[in-house]
């Protein structure tokens, strides 16, 4: 008798796990970081215009995934139509992306996004996570003036 109740524990449980994995799959969604609602996301596109009144703004934005880091997926840069990329980190170093398959996957980002001056010696350490070459690493020769976004939750979707 308590061999089945053991087997029809066991059974449930395995159960409950595999329900829990299929509503994941439906979702095509993974989060990273801290939960939060993706309804409110605003296209990247829009982001040069928030951006026109202040040096700094609380958003959550969706956009495409150009690159992730191949080091430990600490940073991620998303598509933004324009010359330069959004660069993502990860609010605190408290969690990382995939290091690879992500590119081309749309994220919705939630945290605040900072224009600022990136150093040679940051933009060189950022070139060389993502793989670059040392002669590509070597032709970086000044500080660039971008827009940085700091993450406290991300979700990739497939």
């Amino acid at each position: 008798m308590k061999n089945v109740i053991l087997l029809s524990l066991l059974y449930l449980a395995l159960f409950s796990c595999s329900e829990k994995s299929n509503s994941e799959k439906k979702n095509n969604a993974v989060t990273y970081g801290e939960s939060f609602d993706a309804s409110q996301a605003k296209d990247i596109s829009q982001l040069p215009a928030l951006m026109k009144t202040s040096d700094s703004v609380s958003i959550v934005l969706s956009g495409t995934i150009e690159k992730t880091c191949a080091v430990k997926g600490c940073w991620m840069q998303l598509k933004t139509g324009e010359k330069n990329n959004l660069r993502v980190t990860f609010k605190d170093y408290a969690f990382f992306v995939p290091k690879s398959g992500a590119k081309g996957n749309n994220a919705i980002v939630n945290g605040y996004c900072v224009k600022q001056e990136t150093s040679i010696e940051e933009l060189r350490h950022y070139a060389k996570d993502a793989g670059e070459s040392e002669e590509t690493i070597a032709m970086i020769t000044e500080p660039k003036m971008e827009y940085n976004f700091v993450a406290s939750g991300v979700i990739i979707e497939d």
